[in-house]
């Protein structure tokens, strides 16, 4: 049975629930926009609830390449699933609740992330992987919230999968 490195990060975001949930699904536009620059995608499939992309990113000094498997379930929340390559098994986990703070409309996002770890070494590994997971969560939520308040999102000309998502994002099936 796998162990897990497990990091929760909190990031509130001066925008409503249904954009900050369209921005974080749209992997057309990350990769245009190149929102992450430490992160590498590539869309192999998807659907309008569902993907299937590759995401290489340097975590703890090694290259790690992953095809994941996403859903977007009924409530807009999206969950990653590792299904192949150095994280198998691990998962992103995102969750978006409307939340006014001083006195500002905007969007609490909850994100989770799962990381297996190597069964021998794994539990001497844990702090450092937690750590540096957290650091790196930490830079992509700012990303996303700096893409979405400073640069807005969706820009004009914006991708028309974007506008696909945004109308089904803006009400929960």
């Amino acid at each position: 049975m796998p162990r897990y490195a497990e990091v929760h990060h909190e990031q509130w975001i001066a925008a409503p629930a249904a954009i900050v949930r369209a921005q974080f699904a749209d992997l057309d536009h990350h990769i245009q926009a190149n929102v992450h620059p430490k992160l590498r995608f590539e869309v192999l499939a998807r659907s309008p609830r569902s993907a299937r992309f590759v995401q290489e990113v340097r975590l703890l000094g090694i290259r790690q390449r992953d095809v994941f498997e996403r859903q977007i379930e009924a409530d807009g929340s999206i969950v990653d699933r590792s299904v192949e390559g150095f994280n198998r098994g691990g998962s992103l986990d995102f969750r978006f609740h409307s939340e006014a703070r001083g006195g500002q409309a905007g969007t609490r996002v909850d994100i989770t992330i799962r990381l297996p770890l190597p069964p021998v070494i794994g539990p001497l590994l844990r702090p450092l992987l937690e750590s540096q997971v957290r650091k790196e969560v930490t830079a992509a939520a700012l990303e996303d919230r700096a893409d979405i308040e400073q640069r807005g999102y969706p820009r004009r000309g914006a991708s028309p999968a974007s506008a696909q998502l945004r109308g089904q994002m803006s009400t929960p099936a």
